[in-house]
């Protein structure tokens, strides 16, 4: 019998093999699919949405975005949206919306990436004018003690590092996430009956 130790040995070494599992159930032909099944397109669409502005249900929203998140970036996304048989006013609302969500989730990417890059550049300044304050304290100014132009140099220059090693590679990789879901491709397959 394993005793607790060998338990926690065995569960930290335990691998997932997530590359084959993926090829072996949503990857074909370089495509991924993702498959949904839905009753009705109540499953779909919110329950809050107005004609011609509908918007997704938020938990088929985070199926998908859990599904994605799986799936490595180099494969394009289709959603297989597995249900009855949808009339095409039907299928164009589902189509439409999932569009629609995913280019709004696009935009607000976008729009996060332009106001961090504009933070960049206030801080990359702030930290060359503080290295400057910093420069001139130490050759003039006696009366104001240096830690605080020291406090001020870092304060700006911890959030530019922090930006250039850290953030823009996680708003890079939010921006292939966003991406791929407007790209996003939708086809429907039709249940029988007695499924």
């Amino acid at each position: 019998m394993f005793n607790k130790q060998d338990n926690r040995m065995l569960f930290y070494n335990k691998k997932s093999y997530i590359e084959r599992r993926l090829q072996h159930d949503v990857i074909e032909n370089g495509i991924s699919y993702i498959p949904c099944r839905v009753n009705n397109i109540d499953d779909v669409i919110s329950k809050y949405s107005v004609k011609d502005c509908q918007s997704l249900n938020s938990e088929f929203i985070e199926y998908i975005m859990g599904f994605i998140d799986c799936i490595p970036v180099e494969y394009p996304v289709v959603l297989e949206i597995h249900g009855p048989k949808f009339s095409s006013e039907e299928k164009k609302i589902i189509t439409e919306a999932i569009i629609s969500e995913m280019d709004y989730r696009l935009g607000k990417t976008e729009e996060d990436i332009h106001i961090l890059r504009k933070r960049f550049i206030c801080m990359v300044a702030g930290t060359v004018l503080s290295g400057v304050l910093l420069f001139l304290a130490k050759l003039y100014i006696t009366d104001v003690p240096l830690e605080f132009f020291y406090v001020i140099f870092w304060l700006f220059a911890d959030a530019t590092v922090r930006y250039l090693f850290i953030e823009k590679m996680d708003f890079k990789d939010e921006k292939i996430r966003a991406g791929r879901m407007a790209s996003l491709k939708v086809e429907f397959v039709e249940l029988c009956e007695s499924a």
